[in-house]
């Protein structure tokens, strides 16, 4: 009999299945280990189509953006990467991680470039297996790919953190906003997160914020003073 690899796969996957009906039925495996083991084993038949964030939910930048449009922009959604586009969605040109605009801070906002500091993007199919999707970004230390449809145009992204949530369940990092973003201390401040909307605000504080180019309070922040303020900084 020919013996094929993806037949040996598939004959092991069904072993560990069985293992696993049998560990959950006599109670050996817990639920959320039962589902986690079980969403490993789906990994190799889940395509990236099936997780990625789709081509409308992505945030991006334009290429001309200014860096005051960046950080709005980062105070606003909370993402440390972003794909760069020149003209469309369909032709990112690179991705820019946040924290390679420090190299920027004691220059001018109008003398910056950030075509510069743009990483390479990483580029897979839509029918890439999430499972070897994992193991590469890995091997290239890269946190997301760009999805691409079969006219080579852009169909989504997929992060690290979607494939994580595959195994896992959902999970939320440290740019997640909180449900309450309002903060009371005994001495009676109030700790605000930056990324909070201005309407929520001025409705929390039953005040009126100056109008502006601004929809968050960071966003309001850095309108005033044109920097990001440093912990502490009054």
């Amino acid at each position: 009999m020919k013996y094929s690899k993806k037949r040996g796969i598939s004959f092991l996957e069904e072993e560990i299945q069985s293992i696993l009906d049998v560990g959950a039925g006599e109670g050996l495996i817990d639920e959320k280990s039962g589902e986690m083991i079980q969403s490993i084993l789906e990994l190799s038949e889940t395509m990236a189509r099936e997780v990625m964030v789709p081509r409308t939910e992505i945030v991006a930048l334009s290429s001309d953006s200014t860096i005051e449009d960046i950080l709005e922009l980062v105070l606003k959604q909370g993402h440390t990467r972003m794909p760069v586009y020149t003209e469309n969605i369909d032709n990112i040109i690179g991705i820019l991680n946040v924290k390679d605009l420090l190299r920027f801070w004691s220059k001018p906002i109008n003398e910056t470039n950030i075509d510069s500091i743009l990483r390479k993007a990483y580029y897979i199919p839509e029918t890439k297996s999430i499972h070897l999707l994992l193991h590469e970004l890995k091997e290239k230390k890269s946190h997301l790919a760009i999805v691409i449809d079969e006219y080579g145009g852009t169909s989504g992204l997929v992060t690290i953190e979607d494939l994580i949530e595959e195994i896992v369940g959902e999970i939320h990092d440290e740019h997640d906003i909180e449900e309450n973003a309002f903060t009371e201390l005994p001495n009676g401040d109030v700790i605000v997160d930056g990324r909070v909307e201005i309407e929520e605000f001025e409705e929390y504080f039953h005040m009126e914020v100056p109008e502006g180019q601004f929809e968050t309070l960071g966003g309001f922040i850095f309108f005033i003073i044109k920097k990001i303020p440093i912990t502490g900084e009054t």
